[in-house]
């Protein structure tokens, strides 16, 4: 919206613009003079403050077919609206969201779409179906905005609907204003007592419709037992819900097990003077259901003991596995596991001797690496004055089997002796919260045997340490029973087993415990993790026993005999990395990604992440694979490269983006419509020769190379064809270059997306030199001049999309002529057709990224992000910016959480604790970034020669410089160090690349040196940039 200060000059006379306002205020009175029902549906109209692809057009907003999505920008600013074409009396509004709902929003309206009232501001949307009532008023526009403040990209929306206001619901005695401020929670309502004394609050609903309850907030007042009802069209009146405990909540969650078609509601409350600060009408589908019964008991008396998921708040959590294992434990930052995809939490919890009980949820807690990069993660915490308490985790392969062992283990740090016990509570839930699609891990029957605990008929711990008493308990009709209480009071069912049909029984194991000054305790449990695959439901066949007996008997010796195997078993894998640098933890954060690595795969399939993304994509597998062929980790590349290749790649040289772990194509969203595909399976083969064995050594896979680029050619050739895509402006922006796909999962429909081009550059550089190299000659020319023809092609669309859009930035697809310089980055490194863009577009486009990162710093900023903007920092190195790539990469590293675990989840909140959708963490992609980043700001290789420290910045070199030893390069293996003291930088080399390597060394400052000497040789052909020398050297020394 244009302010009119704005549209007027300085010397506009103020009586026209005081002409304007009456004028606007006249129609304004004409309209709600004219105001009446709600017009047909035919004669609205939606639109949005921004566009997107047609599948996701706004005008789905309003074409009354639930099947159809429309979808917006949502970030401050943006808005999506309705246009009913006259003025009607408006009372609510319904929205059906899609997956992706905002966290607040804001409902407007207008009578003549410039001026807008806010009607409803919603802080905290539960997503699904809303149903909004707000204070009737007259309006022709009817808005959803932004807040002002939100860390929201976009939403999506199968349906908005304006309710008229004689459809707003009614509340029985109490008028418009104040009903409009129950829904809205502006101001506390009483809740009147009948004839009877009894406490009602009764809601007419003049159009039934499908409910399954109410959400009530309460306010400070005496309130205790709430029991809801739904009236059905016949007048029949049924209990759906109660909540016994609600006098010690400050929200009731009174929903049925399913939905009814419902005329009314009636909520009826104990207590004296109840007060409600807010209702809100729940959707068909937001039923209650067992793992809501479980959060809902969360926030009773025993809050203190839940994990911090079950209060709605974020938790942060990182791998712990053998390599390629079936099976992998995630290990929370509060000292809980989840031993196996879906298994149920267990959680240390400590009650003193004082009767205080209390988890590590709400407390300060440290965390480490075992040498601070070895995936052994522990977290230390304080349950009362002078105790320290510290979890530790990993797995190991005991007689073919993966186990993973956790250690608690209690000190005294205090002057005074402690009591008290410590408990494994073994709760029904994951560690994935529902927000990202965990939630429930249904505990059916639990059976405490000795040591060892059972759920659902597989053995899930045994304790090496000697259990004094255990319990098992059902969750009871309100949560009653759940143990959490028992906990707290000390006294743990008598009961060795239980059975809940809901789901929801748990067990705990109690441990005494008394300490004097400097004395230490351990309790150390065992998972065995079995190695079959799980079944369709989720559930995993019994594992093999553990072969416990082969360990010492005390628990603690056998902890320690088995980390000190497993902590040398990484140190020879990885520890020999060769890399130092001044600040060491950005290599043990680079040693760290590579073990989350190998623990995230699945036999040969690299896998994303250990929970939600358990599948091989070929870009995240590619990625990977060129990190640890540079981490001695070569055989794990060639397995992957061999599994995919029999799998993966089709006849008619379709590479699928997607494999199951079993080989299977994944049929799931994206699946063979992301063709960047076909340039990453190229470039996986390319670099496994050329990092480990040499084009003969790949051999047999240029068949399938060769096939992937006739499918390159024939997505072309796709968007050659005459009148391709004429009914659209600026029609040759698409013209020769790739047919339209999902991509990078960047876009929700097929899009002309350039990434994919850049990828397909890569394709055809990569399959040309792998042609020409195994003397394939006709190949090779084809390939060169069928990726001249592309970059030809890309290069005049960029322009086009530019020019039809007005912008001066890089794209990120023809289509939209979007921004997303993440997307952009790729076509810098690793494609190489930075040369294809408009150089004043790219520098643009990052500057622009720059500045947006660095608002971030901002006191009390609010944003979103996901890491893959690790792989800007190599765009910076390519714009000659090496402190400006070292200050997003310092910043990007800052938002590990925890930071000690270097764990970097897919997407990052500035609100640590806000409950969103995070993907999966440890993220191997990201990971692979990351490393794919340290080893580009070291050395880079370009076709024509070997650059070494192209994004080195200065502070790298400071003390005793930095060391690259035995790293394998497309030119040969590089041993180089490089310090700078004072004004002089030195750089040597050891042997290793190949004699007729060119080598371009990159000063990191960036500002030309007083003079040059190679070997003793003065050297007069450099710049500000560096120099280029035509073999490698042994020492080089530049003096400023």
């Amino acid at each position: 919206m244009i302010r009119c200060a704005q549209r007027c000059s300085p010397a506009c006379p103020r009586r026209r613009a005081t002409a304007r306002v009456l004028l606007l205020a006249g129609l304004a009175m004409a309209a709600l003079c004219n105001a009446q029902s709600l017009p047909p549906r035919s004669q609205w109209r939606a639109s949005a403050s921004s566009t997107q692809v047609a599948a996701m057009d706004i005008s789905h907003l309003v074409d009354g077919d639930p099947a159809t999505v429309a979808g917006v920008a949502f970030s401050p600013g943006h808005w999506f609206q309705i246009d009913l074409g006259q003025p009607s009396r408006l009372g609510g509004v319904r929205i059906r969201w899609d997956v992706s709902n905002p966290e607040g929003y804001r409902v407007q309206t207008s009578v003549d779409g410039t001026r807008w009232d806010t009607a409803y501001t919603m802080r905290d949307s539960l997503g699904g179906v809303e149903t909004l009532f707000f204070a009737p008023r007259t309006a022709r526009y009817l808005r959803v905005a932004s807040p002002e403040r939100t860390s929201d990209w976009g939403v999506s929306i199968l349906e908005m609907e304006p309710l008229d206001s004689a459809h707003s619901a009614r509340i029985r005695g109490v008028d418009e204003q104040a009903a409009a401020s129950l829904w809205q929670g502006d101001a506390a309502v009483p809740v009147s007592a009948g004839a009877d004394g009894t406490h009602e609050l009764v809601i007419a609903l003049p159009q039934p419709q499908q409910t399954t309850g109410l959400v009530v907030d309460w306010a400070d007042g005496d309130h205790a037992a709430a029991q809801l009802e739904l009236q059905q069209a016949d007048g029949r009146w049924t209990v759906v819900a109660r909540d016994g405990q609600a006098g010690s909540r400050h929200q009731s969650w009174l929903a049925g097990t399913s939905a009814l078609p419902t005329a009314g509601l009636r909520l009826r409350i104990e207590g004296d003077a109840p007060m409600i600060q807010r209702i809100r009408l729940l959707g068909p589908a937001a039923v209650m259901t067992p793992m809501k019964r479980y959060q809902i008991a969360a926030t009773g008396a025993q809050r203190a003991l839940a994990p911090a998921s079950l209060q709605l708040r974020q938790t942060y959590w990182t791998a712990v596995g053998v390599h390629a294992g079936m099976q992998k434990s995630i290990f929370d930052e509060y000292g809980n596991i989840e031993a196996f995809k879906g298994a149920p939490l267990v959680q240390p919890l400590w009650r003193g001797a004082d009767g205080h009980a209390t988890g590590a949820a709400d407390q300060p807690v440290r965390h480490a690496l075992r040498d601070g990069w070895k995936p052994m993660p522990s977290a230390r915490w304080q349950p009362q004055p002078g105790l320290e308490l510290r979890s530790e985790a990993f797995a190991v392969e005991l007689d073919g089997q993966p186990v993973t062992f956790v250690r608690h283990q209690l000190r005294n740090t205090g002057t005074s002796r402690v009591e008290g016990t410590l408990t494994l509570a073994v709760r029904p839930m994951q560690m994935n919260p529902p927000w990202q699609n965990g939630g429930l891990s249904p505990i059916r029957d639990i059976v405490v045997d000795g040591r060892t605990v059972s759920v659902n008929g597989r053995r899930l711990l045994q304790s090496l340490t000697p259990v004094d008493h255990a319990g098992a308990a059902a969750f009871g009709t309100d949560g009653e029973t759940e143990i959490s209480a028992a906990i707290a009071r000390g006294q743990l069912p008598t009961a060795s087993r239980a059975h809940d049909a809901q789901g929801l029984a748990a067990a705990g194991l109690a441990y005494r415990v008394a300490l004097q000054p400097g004395q230490q305790r351990s309790v150390v449990v065992a998972f065995p993790l079995g190695t079959a695959p799980a079944a369709a439901d989720g559930s995993l066949p019994q594992a093999p026993a553990l072969p416990l007996d082969a360990l010492p008997d005390d628990a603690d010796l056998a902890f320690d005999t088995l980390a000190r195997r497993v902590s040398g078993d990484w140190q020879a894998r990885l520890g020999g990395v060769g890399i130092r640098l001044p600040d060491a933890s950005l290599v043990d954060m680079l040693r760290a990604q590579a073990a989350y690595m190998l623990i995230n795969q699945t036999g040969p399939a690299m896998q994303p992440g250990p929970r939600n993304y358990n599948r091989s994509f070929i870009r995240d597998g590619m990625a990977t694979s060129a990190v640890l062929l540079r981490m001695g980790e070569a055989s794990v590349a060639r397995d992957y490269l061999a599994w995919y290749s029999a799998h993966g790649v089709h006849a008619n040289g379709l590479v699928s983006p997607i494999l199951n772990n079993d080989g299977s194509v994944n049929t799931g969203f994206g699946s063979d419509i992301e063709y960047d595909s076909q340039g990453q399976y190229i470039a996986l083969v390319a670099d496994v020769a050329r990092l480990d064995g040499g084009p003969e050594s790949v051999r047999e896979y240029l068949p399938k190379v060769k096939a992937a680029m006739r499918f390159l050619q024939q997505l072309r050739e796709r968007t050659l064809v005459r009148g391709y895509m004429s009914d659209h402006p600026a029609p040759e922006r698409f013209a020769g270059i790739l047919a339209p796909s999902i991509s990078h999962e960047g876009y929700p429909a097929p899009t002309h997306s350039y990434w994919d081009d850049y990828w397909g550059i890569k394709g055809w550089h990569d399959g040309a030199w792998l042609a020409e190299s195994l003397g394939d000659h006709e190949t090779a020319a084809w390939a060169r001049q069928q990726g001249r023809l592309l970059r030809d092609a890309v290069a005049a669309s960029v322009r086009a999309t530019m020019a039809w859009k007005g912008i001066d930035f890089i794209p990120s697809s023809a289509d939209l002529g979007d921004g997303d310089p993440t997307g952009v980055s790729i076509a810098l490194d690793p494609t190489g057709a930075q040369d294809v863009l408009p150089e004043a577009a790219v520098r643009t486009t990052f500057a622009r990224y720059l500045e947006d990162v660095r608002r971030r710093a901002q006191p009390d900023a609010l944003y979103a992000y996901t890491p893959y903007e690790i792989r800007n920092v190599l765009s910076f190195v390519h714009l000659n910016q090496p402190e400006a790539a070292n200050e997003l990469l310092q910043g990007l590293l800052r938002d590990r959480r925890p930071l000690e675990w270097q764990v970097l989840a897919e997407v990052v909140h500035s609100r640590l604790r806000f409950p969103r959708y995070l993907g999966d963490m440890p993220h191997t992609w990201i990971g692979a970034e990351y490393g794919r980043t340290l080893f580009g700001m070291l050395m880079r290789e370009d076709d024509d020669a070997l650059s070494l420290l192209p994004g080195t910045p200065s502070s790298w070199l400071r003390g005793e410089g930095m060391a690259v030893e035995q790293l394998p390069t497309a030119y040969g293996t590089l041993q180089m160090q490089a310090v700078q003291q004072g004004e002089l930088l030195r750089v040597t080399l050891g042997k290793g690349l190949r004699r007729d390597t060119a080598v371009r060394v990159w000063w990191p400052s960036r500002t030309r040196p007083v003079s040059v000497q190679v070997d003793g040789r003065t050297v007069t052909d450099f710049d500000a940039d560096g120099v280029r020398l035509a073999a490698p050297f042994t020492s080089l020394e530049a003096q400023w």
